[in-house]
């Protein structure tokens, strides 16, 4: 009871949890990371701290269900994302908010929501392929709200093992 109390409450929501059905996960033995220097514009210093912190972060995780990382001809392939946006919190007005009647008989209220502040949620995306067949064998993400300890390599850790408990290949 207590573990689904702590589950419930976690600070990170799955977002997608896509498998192929048809994955034959025993045939895969080493993994490697998407190359992503070649992409246009280089990000940011911070952003590339925390991509290293999840790319060490989903290497324990793939190392716990006896993949190898590999640099010759992987048998999978991982490619991560990460996108930061920022939301806007609202609620919703109440009756007691309504402004007095006075005048007209076709006064009607309704309620709506106003903006209240403003947060960043961050999402971490993962997609496993098998290399050889170009094809998605996983499709998963996982968000949670950003603040300061978010770069947290424990955080971090935490967000990605809250994802792999989704993951389709069984532990050895």
């Amino acid at each position: 009871m207590l573990l689904l109390l702590l589950v419930g409450c976690s600070p990170f929501r799955i977002v997608r949890n896509q498998a192929d059905p048809a994955a034959q996960w025993s045939e895969y033995r080493t993994f490697a990371f998407v190359d992503t220097n070649r992409i246009a514009g280089a990000p940011g210093a911070t952003y590339q701290i925390a991509v290293d912190m999840i790319k060490q972060a989903v290497a324990s995780e793939m190392r716990e269900r006896g993949f190898q990382p590999s640099t010759n001809n992987p048998d999978l392939l991982v490619n991560l994302g990460v996108v930061v946006q920022e939301k806007t919190q609202t609620r919703q007005t109440t009756i007691q908010e309504a402004p007095l009647y006075i005048g007209q008989r076709r006064y009607h209220w309704q309620s709506r929501e106003v903006p209240v502040g403003t947060y960043e949620e961050g999402t971490i995306n993962i997609h496993v392929v098998d290399a050889q067949r170009n094809a998605l064998l996983w499709d998963a993400a996982v968000a949670s709200v950003i603040n300061r300890r978010s770069a947290d390599p424990a955080r971090i850790g935490e967000a990605v093992d809250r994802l792999f408990q989704k993951f389709p290949a069984p532990r050895p």
